[in-house]
């Protein structure tokens, strides 16, 4: 029984599922209407519960409160509609998916908008199917986001990879199945 501790703790360690995940942040610009302004793209990997998570910040978003309806994501009773579309473009090809997203006003600075884009489980994430794409070099990342309230502009934030290793390294333990 003694010989069997080891060898069982080897193989929790060796255990992909229990990996550990990591993050990273991307910066780009979104346009809504005809105003730009810079965004930021939290890509997020926790392998032991819902697997990918994708943030888009949006500073200063009370501005573009009059035409985009922010506030409809927020909270439990945010719209649960796939009103998400994330598109990575790169050598591979396009890959694409699209999801509902959750939203809440940043704890810092508080001026911020945070969609999210996650599933409940890891097995029910929607994007597992663009995962690996995420972190290839030259890859091109397009979140796509629709307002709920009839006559909104959709908000578009693009994203350049150019530096794909620390990407991988965050994200990789996400990658399987």
């Amino acid at each position: 029984m003694r010989n069997v501790a080891p060898a069982l703790a080897l193989l929790l360690l060796a255990s992909p599922a229990l990996a550990a995940g990591g993050e990273t942040e991307l910066t780009g610009e979104a346009t809504l209407g005809g105003e730009a302004r810079h965004v930021t793209l939290r890509l997020a990997c926790d392998p032991a519960h819902a697997g990918l998570s994708a943030a888009l910040t949006v500073p200063r978003y009370a501005d573009l409160a009059p035409r985009f309806d922010f506030h409809a994501f927020e909270g439990p009773d945010g719209t649960g509609k796939p009103l998400t579309a994330l598109r990575v473009s790169g050598g591979s090809g396009v890959r694409s998916v699209i999801a509902p997203a959750s939203g809440a006003v940043a704890a810092d600075p508080a001026t911020s908008f945070v969609l999210t884009v996650a599933g409940p489980r890891r097995s029910e994430n929607p994007l597992r199917s663009i995962a690996a794409d995420l972190a290839r070099p030259d890859a091109r990342i397009t979140w796509a986001q629709a307002s709920p309230r009839p006559g909104d502009a959709p908000l578009t934030a693009t994203f350049r990879i150019e530096e794909a290793g620390p990407l991988r390294t965050a994200l990789e333990p996400c990658f399987g199945p």
